[in-house]
């Protein structure tokens, strides 16, 4: 997925600058929507903060995937 970005949509998802403006477009799609409890993202000089539903479960349900994925093969 991430070559995909690179190559043909010319995004790079290694950037910091990337990650922060992914999170705050979806922050600001979840408020225009009227539901922002579902991802809030907080820019520091540290990095983004996630928070929200979204924020909090996508760690999560990555966090399992990737102990889990190569268990079943």
């Amino acid at each position: 997925m991430k070559d995909f970005l690179k190559d043909v949509l010319k995004i790079d998802v290694d950037q910091p600058s990337t990650k922060k403006g992914i999170a705050l477009l979806g922050a600001g799609v979840a408020l225009a929507v009227g539901h922002p409890e579902l991802l809030t993202a907080t820019v520091t000089d540290a990095g983004v903060s996630y928070g929200g539903l979204i924020g909090t479960a996508v760690p999560v349900v990555l966090g399992v995937w990737e102990t889990l994925r190569n268990e079943f093969k």
